[in-house]
């Protein structure tokens, strides 16, 4: 059986579940490209990565080798913390596809509500004179206008067919209201994709999302660490079924609507982490997990950007 999808805001499919080329994987381009034909073999057609993680060239020299019709492949990346306007949008999504060595993007997301200067120094990817020319990502005003600008990039690639659906992750309930209510917005977001798994039960950004019809996508679906994977309430419900901690929490999600991206780069994780399709989990179980919530962020707190 394939992996299921579901329907975003624009009709098309999104697969349940993602093969993500971030953390570990950081500016490993040889390391993505050696795990992608065993990712396919799993049975992943979704993969996920980003400009900053430095695996996009990895990656489309990895699926260059499956072979396979480009219509079976669903490809995500976001832009950068240095693009806010149309012009450099246009050049991120296009650079992006040089990388891929792909036509078009099924889904492009702004990955950051506000440029993370830190990020950017630990990753040295900019100077300081560089980074003092990016918006000031504590003011609430100069953010709002650099958004939307950056959204705006992203329709006009839409138009140009460079990519099929946009989204934006780590936005906030706050976040996607002020980008929506601008008259420029023609597109509503079709994805956010944000930190989310049974420690992080964030049910504010969930239900507005779930009101504007935005699919939420779960990065860190797994939690931080093993501390989740260990947990008793979880593994008591994975013994019910023969599963692992880590399938519960992933079914979970799916049963909520929430779609996943995962990493891993062994083989047998990553065939086990697409066997969660073949149970259902009862109304009292999803809301026993669900109170496991502790408010555990391993990403930072995106709401620390106005």
């Amino acid at each position: 059986m394939g992996v299921p999808g579901i329907a975003m805001n624009t009709g098309r499919m999104i697969p349940a579940i993602s093969f993500g080329t971030g953390t570990s994987f950081f500016n490993r381009p040889d390391a993505v490209a050696s795990h992608i034909q065993a990712a396919w073999d799993a049975g992943f057609t979704s993969y996920d990565t980003a400009t900053i993680y430095g695996t996009e060239q990895g990656l489309g020299s990895g699926l260059k080798t499956l072979k396979v019709e480009r219509k079976e492949l669903f490809i995500t990346t976001k832009t950068p913390d240095w693009s806010w306007d149309k012009e450099s949008i246009e050049k991120s999504v296009r650079q992006s596809l040089e990388k891929l060595q792909l036509d078009y993007l099924d889904l492009v997301l702004i990955h950051t509500p506000a440029p993370r200067y830190d990020t950017m120094r630990r990753l040295g990817q900019l100077t300081e004179d560089e980074i003092k020319q990016l918006p000031d990502n504590m003011d609430a005003k100069v953010m709002d206008n650099a958004r939307l600008q950056a959204w705006i990039g992203l329709q006009h690639c839409v138009q140009l067919g460079l990519v099929k659906d946009i989204g934006v992750s780590n936005y906030t309930v706050s976040h996607l209201q002020n980008l929506l209510k601008h008259e420029e917005v023609t597109i509503v977001p079709a994805v956010n994709q944000v930190e989310y798994n049974p420690y992080l039960v964030d049910r504010v950004i969930f239900d507005y999302c779930k009101e504007h019809k935005i699919l939420v996508q779960a990065f860190a679906p797994l939690g931080h660490g093993k501390t989740l994977l260990e947990d008793k309430t979880m593994k008591k419900i994975a013994q019910k079924y023969n599963k692992t901690a880590a399938q519960i929490a992933l079914r979970w999600a799916w049963q909520l609507g929430i779609t996943t991206v995962t990493k891993t780069e062994k083989a047998e994780r990553m065939k086990e982490n697409l066997d969660y399709f073949d149970f259902n989990l009862t109304d009292e179980e999803m809301e026993e997990i669900s109170s496991l919530n502790k408010n555990e962020r391993r990403f930072g707190d995106p709401a620390r950007f106005p």
